[in-house]
């Protein structure tokens, strides 16, 4: 899973293949979390700021969440709020430095809680 997800994190930054990356991130689902928050570091300039996600909430009244994620971070927040439903520092449309460290370090602690057999996953790459 782990170079799976690295793998589709590096296509995230080429224009031809951003797309496409995200939705097979997405379709990776629960197991990827871990290997999606070792990844939050990465602060690399998306090619396309939008990315649009399904809206699977039972209140929703739009068929989709759009995003305007500026970095790799930015995005794969968005992604790991889409799979877990769990939300922290709102970084989807873009952030401070500080706001993504925050965000980071929140998604971290939950992940070893959440996730403890795979803690050393959790952690910066």
């Amino acid at each position: 899973m782990a170079s799976r997800v690295s793998q589709l994190v590096e296509h995230t930054t080429t224009k031809s293949t951003e797309q496409t990356a995200f939705v097979s991130l997405e379709a990776l689902g629960t197991s990827a979390v871990p290997y999606l928050i070792a990844h939050l570091g990465d602060m690399r300039p998306l090619p396309e700021h939008e990315i649009s996600l399904a809206n699977t909430s039972p209140n929703a009244f739009e068929g989709s969440r759009h995003y305007s994620p500026e970095t790799v971070h930015d995005a794969l927040a968005a992604m790991l709020n889409q799979i877990t439903g769990q939300n922290f520092v709102f970084v989807y449309n873009g952030a401070t430095p500080q706001e993504r460290l925050a965000n980071a370090e929140q998604w971290r602690a939950w992940c070893v809680t959440q996730f403890p057999a795979q803690a050393s996953v959790c952690r910066p790459r």
